[in-house]
């Protein structure tokens, strides 16, 4: 009969328990990685979407323009400002343009929703990108959605008193 200490048994205990830690360990910081990825690809394609929205916002209805049909907005803090009348048609052609031309880390961007009214601009863009990193397991999957909404509103100056 052979005697043991009890030791003997932890130390093996240990190892398990160990080897458990360090792929729990490795697990998370690969997750913490593609975290990272991908807001840091959020706000690529945010930035992308400012730029689209700001030609887009630059599409003036001269119409309306001429014609005086400017609204005011009275929100800022310093007194009134008038707004360009935006020309939706062309805003969203522009923004289009824009977008197509533009990828996000070689995948295309799509427009998910776009809306034009009160000559305020506001649109949310989406784009499939893989993951820098493979989960081991099989956990995961091999691409992730990034989406961004973004705004934009013309003013042309305040009245000055």
């Amino acid at each position: 009969m052979e005697i043991r200490d009890e030791g003997e048994r932890d130390r093996g205990s240990l190892i398990i328990l160990m080897i458990t830690l360090a792929l729990v360990l490795l697990v998370s910081s690969l997750g913490l990685i593609n975290i990272s990825n991908n807001f840091l690809a959020k706000r690529e394609l945010v930035e992308i979407g400012e730029v689209a929205t700001s030609r887009a916002a630059h599409q003036i209805s001269l119409a309306r323009y001429y014609s005086g049909n400017i609204l005011m907005d009275n929100s800022a803090a310093d007194g009134a400002q008038f707004r360009i009348p935006l020309d939706c048609g062309k805003a969203f052609a522009t923004f289009s343009n824009e977008i197509s031309s533009s990828t996000l880390r070689s995948h295309p961007i799509s427009i998910m929703n776009w809306s034009c009214a009160n000559d305020e601009v506001a649109v949310t863009i989406e784009a499939e990108i893989p993951v820098l990193l493979q989960l081991p397991f099989g956990i995961g999957s091999a691409s992730t959605f990034v989406s961004a909404t973004i705004a934009a509103t013309s003013i042309i100056g305040g009245l000055r008193g």
